[in-house]
């Protein structure tokens, strides 16, 4: 008898065993993509495998690696593992980013497993934007909008922009406000279903997000000029020379490369300066708006200068752009996020009541330093703005066949987010669902594949992105005094030049953040890559690392997304005297794309007499 419990026993601990063996966290995520002060937060956490029973799964709120708040607990019992939602509480402070660590423990108290999520606690999205997009907005090309929402938010995207769903750029809204169409062709003769926009948009709200609504600031389609019916005047189009023809065929226009498909093989540029225009097409939005709850307006352009006006006088589309924006701002009541194409004007639009900067990256700024110019230029402008660009990493090349590559590589993506982080901006790059643009034109997301790798990678950098959110772009100072970098047998350089260690140094209040970007394994200064052939780069172990940074040291940390899902490390560090400068040195365990190092500073204790 006492054998056989003997072996019962083992039996039952063996068994027990495996099931913890087998059980792990498969994922971890906000409910929301933002939430206010003192607003609900719950943390899903599903798991996989079997629970032996009395398994416990945790998680804390941080912030540089200290533990600033709490979740509850939950005790897991024997079984199949099942999503459990974890309440927490995280600080009230306004416009702050946390790392949450989830962690699953055996009932010994045996940390098990470990996996990293993010939350963003803001009132509003406008300072730190984390915008994607939709473009396919019927059940046959596959719109799930619960689902699809469902997954951005694990990205923590807190921002929509709705493109090419309206049914005209000079008539947005297909129907009248009293009689709405239930589906409509937008551009490119693509059907678009009002009840899914509507569920869209529903969706959206649900998660925090906001829901933005493309048309552009001065098109109107081919026939706007001269259909039979409530033409559009001719004075608000413009010419390419003060003395050409005011005729409506000779108005000057962006020819579109499409298919006979199409609703309008061209697109007059409209007198964007014109108050009837902006009249007419701020009312042709608000029509738009009493049909479909949006919360702004996504205002494109195409990177025109401008032109002439029907009376000859030059029309200046640039120094238009803050005019055009405060007054459909206050024509509307709702937010403007407007696009300045190749950066053009973007100094101008961080002034004006635009949301924050939004630009689309081309030829002057398809290197890495490029994006750090631009991102420089808007932060000199309004230190206070947030900045999204618009960078796609595949566009196909200009000549020549294009890669026949079906997914993304992942190189070239992870190095671009990593650049556009790092420099103090966001990236819109995600959406419908799982896809990713790779080029201008958003429905064409369907080419390239996200594999799964890449898919996970990018869930760290966007935890990242949320849980340092005011170490990367926090009114931060660009140029920090006294800050010097040096790694051991390595070449830096603050410019991004290739084939070296590209080094960033901020501040804030009283921490130095020190970035390294890992740009060696090639001599390709680019972000884009038309050819889909950056190698990856070489993983780096046990970098030496010494950072001149004023101030009187308290502790020092890294992080990294390639690493622990981005969680916070305390690093032993030296101080070194070298003349007047004090030196951290330090060891970096690992560096593949990307590591961000915080040296905290003592403050300085004040004294009376």
């Amino acid at each position: 008898m006492r054998s056989f419990v003997g072996v019962s026993l083992i039996v039952f601990l063996a068994a027990a065993f495996t099931h913890a063996q087998d059980l792990h966290l498969a994922d971890a995520w906000p409910d929301k993509a933002r939430y206010a002060p003192a607003e609900a937060v719950h943390i899903v956490v599903d798991m996989a495998g079997q629970a032996a029973g009395g398994e416990q799964l945790s998680a804390s709120i941080r912030h540089l690696g200290h533990i600033v708040g709490q979740c509850q607990s939950a005790r897991l019992a024997s079984g199949p593992a099942t999503p459990q939602a974890l309440l927490c509480t995280p600080p009230t402070q306004d416009y702050r980013g946390y790392l949450v660590t989830v962690q699953l423990a055996a009932a010994n108290g045996h940390v098990l497993a470990e996996r990293q999520t993010a939350i963003d606690v803001s009132s509003d999205w406008k300072r730190f934007p984390r915008y994607g997009y939709l473009a396919h907005y019927n059940a046959a090309e596959g719109t799930r909008p619960a689902e699809w929402m469902a997954e951005l938010n694990r990205f923590h995207i807190n921002g929509l922009e709705f493109y090419d769903f309206q049914y005209r750029h000079d008539q947005p809204l297909a129907g009248s406000v009293q009689h709405p169409a239930a589906s409509w062709k937008d551009i490119a003769g693509r059907r678009v279903d009002a009840a899914i926009v509507h569920d869209l948009i529903d969706q959206a709200h649900l998660f925090n997000m906001m829901a933005m609504a493309y048309n552009a600031s001065y098109s109107s389609y081919d026939d706007a000029l001269t259909r039979p019916e409530h033409p559009l005047p001719l004075q608000w189009a413009t010419w390419t020379s003060a003395d050409a023809p005011r005729t409506a065929t000779s108005a000057k226009s962006l020819v579109l490369d499409n298919t006979p498909d199409w609703a309008t093989h061209s697109l007059n540029y409209m007198n964007q300066n014109d108050p009837g225009w902006q009249q007419y097409l701020y009312g042709k939005m608000r029509d738009l708006f009493a049909v479909y709850p949006f919360d702004g307006w996504h205002i494109d352009t195409f990177g025109e200068k401008g032109g002439y006006a029907f009376d000859g006088s030059p029309v200046d589309y640039i120094s238009g752009f803050p005019a055009f924006i405060n007054h459909a701002s206050a024509a509307l009541h709702k937010r403007i996020v407007f696009n300045a194409v190749g950066t053009l004007g973007q100094e101008r639009i961080a002034r004006s009541a635009a949301e924050f900067v939004y630009s689309e990256l081309w030829d002057d700024n398809e290197t890495y330093d490029g994006i750090l110019s631009t991102v420089e230029q808007v932060h000199y402008a309004n230190p206070h703005d947030g900045y999204v660009l618009a960078a796609y990493v595949h566009k196909e090349p200009q000549t020549g066949p294009a890669p026949m590559a079906k997914q993304f590589n992942m190189p070239s993506v992870l190095l671009a987010d990593a650049s556009i982080f790092a420099s103090g901006a966001a990236h819109i790059e995600l959406g419908d669902g799982d896809r990713m643009l790779y080029r201008e034109y958003f429905p064409a997301d369907t080419r390239l594949a996200v594999s799964p790798s890449l898919h996970e990678a990018l869930r760290h950098y966007y935890d990242f992105l949320t849980a340092y959110e005011n170490y990367l772009r926090d009114d931060l100072d660009f140029d920090p005094c006294g800050v010097q970098i040096e790694v051991d047998g390595q070449l830096t350089n603050p410019r991004a030049v290739p084939a070296s260690l590209w080094t960033l140094a901020r501040r804030k209040d009283s921490t130095t953040i020190v970035h390294l970007i890992n740009l060696l394994g090639s001599n390709d200064d680019h972000w884009r890559d038309s050819m889909m052939t950056r190698p990856d780069a070489p993983t780096l172990p046990n970098l030496r690392v010494r950072i001149a940074s004023p101030g009187t040291v308290s502790a020092v940390g890294w992080a990294s997304p390639d690493i622990d899902g981005g969680a916070y490390h305390a690093v032993p560090f030296q101080l070194l005297q070298q003349g007047a400068s004090t030196w951290v040195e330090l060891t970096l365990p690992s560096l593949h794309y990307w590591d961000a190092i915080f040296i905290e500073h003592r403050a300085k204790s004040s004294s009376s007499k």
